[in-house]
């Protein structure tokens, strides 16, 4: 317990220091504007984290693909409408015999109110659904919990400049939700961009899950990236290419530095941004 709350306390100091942001963060679309993510991910690994955070060797393999669009779309000048689907293709050879499945994920959707806004510096909360998207649970791997859950996020982004170029810093924390299982969640993000050389954005980022073990106690599959009450810490470091204004690519590698009862390893993945 006091390891648990050390390494919240670190994360959390560590989360104020660190500049963020992949898809808007805590900007807002300009009424009428839409903005749209399209991320092909991949992930894999042989090892799993237990509930001591140790990584162990697991039966093997674990991968995951997944088409990810995101779109927002600008409701007002200070709202914006917030769209997130996932499709998976998982696969798992630890079991005998080993498991595939493939399908639409659960789906997220919600609303962002921008609350301050003063030269670069702005301030938002967003809230979020967690949906559902009618899977069976007896397929193996599962591609979700098949419970709905509420999010409620602060956001804080700004711009700023450093050696005579520009990037972004974007913060968040949150807290997630869900009705019976799995536990609850503290979420919180953190990017960092930096405009190493036109057109190029060096990113990075950070992204932390962690359960708080208040959840029913139902483990529901073998698919060790939804345990119920796991805790994650996610590093990643990408690079964008600035075609224009309106379009963008970025390419991203990850890793699964700290978890309990989740997946290690970690993957990469490729993303189209563009603002219409």
């Amino acid at each position: 317990m006091v390891k648990s709350f050390m390494v919240i306390v670190a994360i959390f100091l560590f989360l104020l220091i660190l500049p963020v942001s992949a898809n808007a963060g805590a900007w807002v679309q300009d009424e009428g504007e839409f903005f749209l993510s399209l991320q092909a991910y991949y992930y894999q690994t042989d090892y799993a984290f237990d509930s001591n955070g140790n990584s162990e060797k697991r039966g093997g393999t674990f991968w995951k693909k997944e088409i990810n669009p995101y779109f927002e779309y600008g409701l007002t000048s200070r709202d914006t409408l917030v769209l997130n689907v996932f499709y998976d293709w998982l696969y798992d050879v630890q079991p005998s015999p080993s498991e595939k499945n493939q399908g639409l994920a659960d789906i997220e959707a919600g609303w962002r109110r921008l609350l301050f806004k003063k030269n670069d510096h702005l301030v938002s909360f967003q809230v979020l659904s967690v949906i559902p998207s009618g899977y069976d649970l007896e397929d193996m791997p599962q591609l979700g919990y098949d419970r709905f859950g509420l999010e409620g996020r602060m956001l804080y982004g700004t711009n700023y400049n450093f050696m005579k170029k520009s990037g972004f810093f974007d913060i968040s924390l949150g807290y997630r939700k869900y009705f019976g299982y799995p536990s609850d969640q503290i979420r919180s993000t953190a990017y960092i961009g930096y405009d190493i050389i036109s057109p190029f954005q060096i990113l990075g980022s950070y992204d932390l899950h962690f359960g708080l073990d208040n959840g029913s106690e139902k483990e529901i599959s073998t698919n060790i990236l939804v345990q119920p009450n796991y805790r994650l810490l996610k590093l990643t470091l990408g690079l964008r290419y600035k075609i224009n204004p309106q379009y963008s690519i970025v390419g991203a590698a990850y890793k699964h530095a700290w978890g309990q009862d989740t997946g290690a390893g970690g993957g990469f993945y490729g993303r189209f941004w563009c603002n219409f």
